[in-house]
Order: structure tokens, then sequence, then C-alpha cells
């Protein structure tokens, strides 16, 4: 026959067992969830970036689409959005065009570059045209980043206009 005293003991050491292998799971469990809330997050801030980078990119062509390059031409915009990339959730958008093409079209805009405004003045199909060079910057902070860092999304486009 075991003892009553041996049977106390037994006892014991299975709960401590038990309790070092629920602790165990429940901290391994809590790690996966914090990184997957995490992946989350970040996942959401760079659909966010891009989704604000096609709309203020299509914004640009619309503006420059309706605006007389005789007297203005637009070259670049710099917006906030939601408080801007120092409040929570919010993003610096910063929008820089480039204009190739005829320089007779062109009026008071400034070309890319010279040697693309040459290219293009000996190559008939792109001569009598407008395009854009739209360079779209997203610029936002990191929740989950201790050191604070900007992150920046970029989205070139070429529209002709």
């Amino acid at each position: 026959m075991i003892k009553s005293k041996h049977k106390k003991a037994f006892s014991m050491i299975t709960a401590i067992f038990v309790i070092v292998i629920m602790a165990t799971v429940t901290s391994l469990i809590m790690n996966v969830t914090g990184k997957t809330v995490k992946a989350t997050t970040q996942q959401y801030q760079k659909e966010q970036a891009a989704l604000l980078a096609r709309s203020y990119t299509e914004l640009a062509i619309l503006n420059i689409l309706f605006t007389d390059r005789s007297v203005n031409c637009i070259t670049s915009s710099v917006e906030n959005f939601n408080g801007g990339k120092n409040s929570p959730g919010g993003y610096d958008i910063t929008v820089n065009v480039k204009y190739i093409g005829n320089n007779t079209l062109l009026d008071n805009c400034s070309t890319a570059s010279s040697a693309i405004s040459t290219w293009t003045n000996s190559n008939n199909g792109f001569y009598n045209s407008i395009s854009l060079i739209i360079d779209t910057y997203v610029t936002y902070k990191d929740f989950d980043d201790p050191s604070n860092r900007d992150i920046t999304f970029h989205r070139r486009t070429l529209q002709k206009l």
C-alpha cells in the first residue's frame, strides 16, 4: 500500500508540473499573438500608404489637366493626411511632377531634363504630346518601431496627357 503522505507529495509535484506547462503554453500564445498584431499593423500602414499614393497621383493628374500651363505649372505638392506623420496614424504626402514633351506645348513648364527634352524633340511620337513623370512619396511612422524612424512609400507614374 502507498502511504497517504506520498500521495500528497505526488499530487503536489503533478500540480506544479501542470502549472509550469500551462504557463509555457500561455507565454507562447501571447508571443505569437503579439507578432501577429505587429505584422497586421505594418501591413495596414503599408496598404494605406499605397492607397494614398495612388489617390494623390490621380489628384495631381486631375489638377494638371484643369490648370492653364501658360499661367501656372504644377510641379510639386505637399499634403498632410490625418494630421501628418507626427500624429498617430498620420501620413505626409509629397508629389513631384516633371514634364516631358515639346517645349512649345509646355509653355512655362520646365522639362524633366535636357536629355529627355532633346530626345523627345527628335522623336515624332513624343514631339506632339506631353507626358508627366509623377513621383509620390508617402511618409509615416511605424507604430511599433522603438527608434521612431520614418518609413517612406514611393510610387512613380508615367502619364501621357
